[in-house]
């Protein structure tokens, strides 16, 4: 799968259709491989999201990965360019993810005070504080919403990652994979891309 040729145009005439339109195969592995941008860049940041493009089975060049980084954005955030809206709307999430890591993990009053903080910013990044503007009449958007792990981003202190390891190996009935996974996600194991392809196939099998 090289994509060497860009779908964005005809996925965002899927999107808009209610993704009732047909997709051949080489379009559904771009809608496939465009969502799973999505998934590590909420989790593991731009980077790590282009990066998963110039690994194989792409090996996309990184003007390519790039240029499909924007368009993964753009089809499930925005218009056809990288709008302010959508950059709000990445950080109202990643602040909201933020705060329910520092809920779970409170300790004490201090804790408490930090979430009350990550709340009210992303209370004024999603312009909460300010009148409802008129909606339009037709609203084709779909919310989606972007959640992180990293809590260094937003200035909170790093959790031990091997006490973690250890709370996910101790969780009662659930398979080895599940823990696996769950370590992942909690960057507690290093990034496997391929991993993250199996996972993103499944999850969208039942597309066709």
């Amino acid at each position: 799968m090289k994509f060497e040729k860009s779908h964005f145009e005809t996925l965002q005439d899927y999107i808009a259709s209610g993704c009732t339109i047909e997709l051949t195969d080489d379009e559904l592995n771009y809608y496939n491989a465009l969502y799973a941008i999505i998934g590590i860049q909420r989790k593991y940041g731009k980077d790590n999201a282009i990066a998963f493009l110039r690994h194989e089975p792409f090996e996309l060049t990184l003007q390519r990965a790039r240029e499909m980084y924007n368009e993964a954005i753009n089809l499930f955030f925005a218009d056809d360019t990288i709008e302010n809206n959508a950059h709000r709307n990445m950080m109202y999430d990643n602040l909201l993810k933020a705060a329910q890591v520092v809920m779970t993990t409170a300790k004490g009053a201090k804790d408490m005070e930090v979430y009350g903080n990550l709340i009210t910013q992303a209370w004024k990044v999603k312009g909460l504080d300010k009148p409802d503007a008129a909606k339009p009449k037709e609203i084709k958007d779909k919310p989606i919403k972007i959640y992180s792990l990293d809590s260094e981003a937003v200035g909170i202190p790093g959790v031990n990652r091997a006490q973690l390891a250890a709370q996910i190996d101790a969780i009662p009935d659930i398979s080895e994979r599940e823990k696996v996974r769950i370590k992942r996600d909690a960057r507690v194991t290093d990034i496997s891309f391929v991993e993250m392809i199996d996972d993103q196939e499944e999850k969208t099998k039942d597309i066709k």
